[in-house]
């Protein structure tokens, strides 16, 4: 079941990251033609490219997180015994449950609530800024699932992924 859940989320995931991917890619590919061939910029562009990127870079986080394949300094862990590794694994994992709580997801929530309070919008687009914000407490929620399935798979002794793929 938990294999069944994480698979899920990771559709979730990527289904969401990959479309805003390649419209920031469309966004930005249209600001090169338009600067240099055309002659015009077009500040609309420049914020969807802008706030997608906020975006694909929180979701894009929290998926590595769930393939386990952030960057890290392993060199002591992998010095440990089996035991004590797991015991260091666990720990970390309790540190990015902290982290995705408290700022992410309480943090996120805050900013979003100001926003929505304060009645902001983007300057271009007049969009809403708590739906720019909104993907912070999101990614928080997904962080902290991932976090807790890492923690359950190193507790049934399940090998690190280590390895990003799309598949």
């Amino acid at each position: 079941m938990l294999a069944t859940i994480h698979r899920t989320l990771d559709t979730l995931v990527l289904a969401v990251t990959m479309p805003l991917t390649l419209v920031m890619l469309g966004c930005v590919v249209w600001q090169v033609v338009a600067r240099y061939a055309l002659g015009v910029s077009t500040s609309a562009t420049d914020e969807i490219a802008r706030f997608t990127f906020i975006w694909v870079s929180l979701l894009g986080a929290t998926y590595v997180l769930g393939k386990r394949g952030h960057i890290a300094i392993t060199g002591l862990v992998d010095m440990l015994p089996a035991r004590p590794r797991g015991g260091v694994e666990i720990a970390i994992a309790i540190l990015v449950v902290a982290f995705a709580v408290a700022v992410l997801g309480v943090g996120g929530w805050l900013l979003v609530n100001k926003a929505l309070t304060l009645g902001q919008v983007t300057p271009a687009l007049q969009v809403p800024m708590w739906t720019v914000y909104s993907v912070i407490p999101v990614s928080g929620v997904l962080t902290l699932v991932y976090a807790v399935i890492a923690t359950l798979e190193a507790l049934r002794g399940q090998p690190e992924r280590g390895t990003v793929s799309l598949d």
